[in-house]
């Protein structure tokens, strides 16, 4: 788990063209190389990135379990 969360290990995330949790703080202290940030968009579109707090998935997931069928006109179970 430490390695997933290190710098190696966010880098790695990059290389396989995933978002790693730590970009903006990877691009703010310079620690991405040249090539990848290359090949990626620009690393301003990150900093206006917001990821969803647990409660806000936890509602997410309510409301998806339990207007699905109602909205998709499928019954999932």
């Amino acid at each position: 788990m430490e390695y997933l969360y290190s710098d190696e290990g966010q880098l790695a995330w990059l290389k396989g063209y995933c978002h790693p949790i730590r970009f903006n703080d990877l691009a703010k202290n310079n620690k991405i190389p040249k090539d990848l940030l290359d090949a990626l968009p620009p690393a301003e579109g990150y900093a206006k990135a917001v990821f969803p707090t647990l409660d806000e998935q936890d509602k997410g997931k309510a409301a998806i379990t339990t207007k699905w069928d109602a909205v998709v006109g499928a019954n999932v179970k």
